[in-house]
């Protein structure tokens, strides 16, 4: 599948989704405008390569293979879903596809390196992405694990969607500094694109790309809530 029809895949079910929030019970966290990071990992992920996405993973899922299906009854809340309803739309895992994601921002960062230390133990040539928001960076633990993993040498690449909000709060608010000078200085190799990361990762170097991205809308959705009460 190309990068364009991968992009217009991922569109086409959030707009479905979106067009249907009066069946939708739980948080929703849309990834249109952030298409571009997960059609260049559709391209570059290996099938035996592992994924730990953020509370905003459908075009990650789907960047690893996952069944539009599934993920679809997931969030209707149906026990033909992913993970028979419980997860909904945030904390979603596919263990067929090392593929998991967490509603905790920053939450998985810990287990993505546990998981490449594994592999880099157990000799495997897989390599291990974690991805999250620019206020998953805002996490302690996101540079204690970036700390450990240039220390070990893990095959892992660490890849920020930077859409410059956390809610309603902007990036300059909350961070005094960029985020690759930072990732420099704690030793991660710094790619200008999402493939040249996973390469780096591949070659047992641990590696950071920043993707400046823009959300179209950055929306929790709940039919439950009035529409006064939606974020936006």
């Amino acid at each position: 599948m190309s990068k364009e029809a991968f992009v217009n895949r991922v569109r086409a079910f959030e707009h479905r989704l979106l067009d249907s929030m009066k069946d939708v019970f739980v948080p929703v966290h849309l990834s249109l405008g952030q298409e571009g990071v997960a059609a260049d990992l559709h391209e570059y992920l290996k099938p035996d390569d592992w994924l730990f996405s953020t509370h905003r993973n459908h075009a990650h899922y789907f960047a690893k293979g996952g069944s539009e299906q599934k993920l679809w009854d997931e969030i209707m809340g149906l026990e033909s879903g992913l993970n028979q309803g419980f997860a909904g739309s945030q904390g979603i895992s596919d263990k067929s596809i090392n593929c998991h994601a967490s509603a905790i921002v920053g939450g998985l960062v810990g287990a993505a390196a546990g998981t490449a230390y594994a592999l880099k133990m157990n000799k495997s040539k897989a390599i291990v992405v974690s991805i999250v928001g620019d206020a998953g960076t805002e996490a302690g633990v996101y540079w204690e694990t970036a700390n450990w993993a240039v220390l070990n040498n893990l095959p892992m690449a660490f890849i920020v969607e930077n859409n410059g909000m956390s809610v309603d709060s902007p990036i300059g608010e909350r961070q005094a500094t960029p985020l690759i000078p930072r990732a420099a200085a704690f030793g991660l190799r710094i790619s200008g694109t999402v493939q040249g990361a996973l390469q780096m990762a591949r070659s047992g170097r641990p590696s950071f790309h920043e993707a400046k991205v823009k959300l179209e809308g950055h929306h929790i959705y709940m039919a439950s809530m009035m529409p006064s009460e939606v974020i936006a």
